[in-house]
């Protein structure tokens, strides 16, 4: 694991190792694509009518491994008034009963854990009673686990960690650090597989734009006030709790929260926020996200609604593929996407609420085409700068806005670009039979 010879010890070298181990055993008998190979199963309450009403402590998920039944790493999250998960001591209300499984709760593992069907003596031979055959099943796959009651056996395995204290996040996959005064403000991003000791990105950049009759402002992430509240480290999943209060000419411009979760191989923002009447009086109001990479020249870029011929990140690209005019996005089509091809893919989709049609431009900063440097930078360049420009906020409505960021070294490859960004965008369908 050269990626991480500082971390090959502790919890990180055990999450790996537990990981690794546990795969080889439990794995299906089909391939998972790269998008399903880094997704969550998600299991609504609704789906799973046996099991209403009754204490979530009471089950675990078990998978047949060619010869057995083993628990995998598996978590249920009550869901909260916004419809994210709730964090206990977190600043949102629950909907609903703690600890008790609901029509909106979830049950999430991972589909990588999911195993065969298991056959009748294998089913027996556990120690409490399988209740629920849950079948992963899409057009290229089929895949089985087993919701066992009174079964004590657990996983030991935890993908995912957040320290409240120190802003790190790590998984399997990935390390990042953050601010531990602000969530917000990012630093390095390693990634197994990727170049060793070698950041991804110079960090996440935030900007938000208001005009009041003459005058310009501009608010940066660094200096939006944000507080961790509670945090949640599930065994597949770490949400994070977070309230945030944005201010520009002396208005308030935002309450504001996040539930920021990570998983193996995901980040996912989702900002509840409300813009109240006050903030009538600015004439503009715009929101740029965006993420300022680090030495990534020659990277592959596409959109949603651009053109199908990627962009070359730097100096190479003035000459051929696809140019930043060709970019495009709509709500229907808010993914952006890149390829290292040296072991790192993104894809990034514009999360916003039903109530919420946004207006989406692409931003993209190139020190290859001369663009203007957008301060601060640990490294000075964008190299390049991309991601999203949201214009014109609603006022007086509560709306959501967010950025889903999924991460792979595979998305692209074989041309299946088009297949990943469709399958992360439609989870697996999950179907319980009673047993």
């Amino acid at each position: 694991m050269k990626l991480f010879p500082s971390l090959t010890q502790g919890i990180l070298a055990g999450v790996l190792a537990a990981g690794c181990a546990f795969q080889a055993q439990a794995m299906g008998e089909d391939t998972l694509s790269a998008a399903r190979g880094m997704q969550l199963a998600i299991v609504k309450g609704s789906d799973i009518e046996k099991v209403l009403g009754h204490s979530s402590d009471d089950y675990s998920v078990m998978v047949f491994n060619g010869s057995e039944l083993a628990p995998i790493p598996f978590q249920f999250d009550d869901l909260n008034d916004k419809g994210f998960p709730y964090v206990p001591g977190g600043s949102l209300v629950i909907d609903g009963q703690e600890g008790i499984i609901e029509a909106q709760d979830e049950l999430v593992f991972m589909i990588r854990d999911s195993g065969s069907k298991a056959n009748a003596e294998a089913l027996a031979a556990i120690s409490g009673k399988a209740v629920l055959e849950l079948e992963l099943k899409d057009d290229h796959m089929q895949r089985f686990a087993y919701l066992i009651k009174g079964n004590s056996d657990r996983s030991d395995v935890h993908y995912t960690h957040y320290n409240q204290e120190t802003g790190f996040i790590k998984t399997d996959h990935f390390t990042l650090q953050t601010d531990p005064g602000n969530i917000f403000v990012w630093s390095d991003l390693l990634y197994e597989g990727y170049e060793a000791n070698k950041s991804i990105w110079d960090t996440m950049k935030i900007r938000i734009r208001a005009r009041l009759g003459f005058l310009k402002t501009t608010l940066s992430n660094r200096f939006i006030p944000s507080e961790v509240i509670a945090v949640k480290n599930g065994a597949v999943r770490s949400i994070i709790s977070v309230d945030a209060t944005i201010a520009l000419f002396g208005v308030e411009l935002a309450s504001a929260g996040a539930n920021v979760t990570v998983t193996s191989q995901t980040l996912q923002f989702p900002v509840h926020i409300t813009v109240p009447k006050a903030a009538n009086v600015l004439s503009d109001l715009d929101i740029d996200i965006s993420l300022d990479f680090h030495e990534m020249d020659g990277v592959h870029i596409r959109s949603g609604a651009g053109s199908k011929e990627y962009l070359i990140a730097g100096e190479e690209g003035l000459k051929k593929g696809a140019q930043p005019k060709d970019l495009a996005l709509s709500p229907e089509d808010s993914w952006l996407t890149g390829t290292t091809r040296q072991g790192w893919d993104i894809v990034a989709f514009f999360v916003g609420s039903d109530n919420f049609t946004p207006d989406l431009d692409v931003l993209y900063l190139d020190h290859g085409r001369d663009s203007e440097e957008d301060g601060p930078e640990r490294y000075e360049g964008s190299f390049p700068q991309v991601g999203y420009v949201v214009n014109e906020l609603p006022i007086g409505k509560a709306i959501v806005i967010g950025i889903d960021l999924f991460f792979d070294d595979g998305f692209w490859a074989d041309g299946n670009l088009e297949r990943s960004v469709e399958e992360l965008k439609n989870p697996v369908p999950v179907y319980a039979h009673s047993l």
